[in-house]
């Protein structure tokens, strides 16, 4: 939970000193990150955690996530040399971009271990750690930046304190519960695991893309205060998807038990529950969002943003259905049918490409917000008519052999 409010809170301080610059640099910097962190996780974790017959061994998941999260790191040096070199970013936006992007580098090798202790049902150890090394980051980005105010050096000090937090914390309890396994194949396998988990990587990257399109389409036509603005009232779209994810993370495991024995009646009934307590979550904040977001919202960063109450209950509506995204990505990919993600994403991410700064650059911030929403929901669509396709052709094929 504390992942998905990270951004919220921190912007809370940030936008009562520098509501303008340092603000809109940490929104994008946050929404960079997000994207590239993507890279850094290559879809393993999905993977991993649903590897029951364990096909792979730790040594393989650990090779692979030191080459996405090096991969991480170049995409994110290419990125601001190339914004740099266009006069689009100056030093300050670079080196927060930078700085931010090294914390989601943390997050993302760290992931492979926690990954583990989640294949073998340990997942309250993951949690723990995750909890610990991300409150400490949050208070001592909020307590830094308001004594020296200033976005960079805050941003390197966390970096820094969360290097030696996630070093400490796992080492410490790998090492004393020997929790790296080494069952099913020996290690070397590196290559195909990051063949088989390439689709996933795909589909989770152009997925970060889709969430966070209109950050980086106002990014390029509007100002870096209107960037504020909007990332205020996006803030709780996110809070959908966040307790969603809270409900299904620990399915994943049973789910791909089920897929593997058969018992398809079981899987789709967890599946019919979870959609459930999407939409009566979405309908829930799209009511609370209409009566009090907007109060609430002002108050929290301290600006007025009373023009902008359609927009986030549409931006709600919006939320709803990346949680469903998320969940039927999971699904899609405890079936081993992952390769077939990337077409719906890929359709989705180009027409943000081809006409998402044009929304933004003639409607503003209304438009980008009812066209995010429109896009979310036709991949929500998709992936459900993809997962019924995907039993009826298991079925088939489990009935013929």
């Amino acid at each position: 939970m504390l992942n998905s409010f990270q951004t919220v809170v921190i912007l809370m301080v940030i936008s009562r000193i520098d509501a303008v610059t340092d603000a809109g640099n940490f929104v994008i910097a946050y929404a960079i990150a997000n994207l590239l962190i993507m890279i850094g996780k290559y879809g393993i974790r999905q993977y991993q955690v649903s590897d029951v017959t364990e096909q792979f061994s730790f040594s393989d998941y650990l090779g692979a996530r030191f080459i996405s999260t090096a991969g991480m790191l170049i995409a994110a040096v290419v990125y601001i040399i190339i914004q740099t070199a266009s006069g689009a970013y100056d030093f300050e936006k670079s080196a927060a971009v930078f700085l931010i992007c090294g914390a989601k580098a943390v997050d993302a090798f760290e992931d492979v271990y926690h990954g583990m202790f989640q294949q073998h049902s340990r997942l309250d150890i993951a949690g723990k750690i995750w909890t610990i090394r991300l409150l400490v980051y949050i208070v001592e980005f909020m307590a830094v930046y308001s004594l020296l105010r200033n976005l960079v050096l805050t941003a390197a000090i966390c970096l820094v304190t969360t290097i030696l937090l996630a070093f400490v914390l796992n080492g410490t309890v790998i090492k004393s519960k020997a929790l790296i396994y080494a069952k099913g194949r020996e290690g070397g396998h590196i290559r195909q695991l990051m063949v088989d988990c390439f689709p996933i990587f795909v589909s989770n990257f152009l997925m970060a893309y889709v969430a966070n399109a209109p950050k980086y389409a106002i990014d390029v036509v509007l100002s870096s205060q209107e960037q504020a603005q909007f990332n205020y009232i996006f803030m709780p779209v996110f809070v959908i998807s966040l307790l969603s994810t809270f409900i299904y993370q620990p399915m994943i495991n049973r789910l791909a038990v089920m897929w593997h024995e058969n018992k398809l009646g079981r899987f789709w009934k967890m599946i019919f529950r979870q959609v459930a307590f999407v939409a009566g979550l979405t309908v829930l904040a799209m009511g609370a969002g209409a009566l009090l977001g907007i109060p609430v919202l002002s108050a929290m960063y301290g600006v007025d943003l009373s023009p902008y109450r359609m927009e986030l209950v549409i931006l709600l509506l919006g939320g709803g259905m990346v949680a469903l995204i998320n969940f039927f990505t999971m699904v899609i990919t405890v079936t081993r049918y992952q390769k077939h993600l990337m077409w719906g994403y890929l359709a989705i991410s180009f027409g943000f490409l081809a006409f998402g700064k044009r929304v933004a650059e003639n409607w503003g911030i209304r438009g980008i917000s009812i066209f995010y929403t429109i896009s979310v929901t036709v991949l929500a669509l998709i992936f459900l008519v993809y997962i019924i396709v995907i039993e009826k052709v298991e079925k088939k094929r489990r009935s013929n052999s």
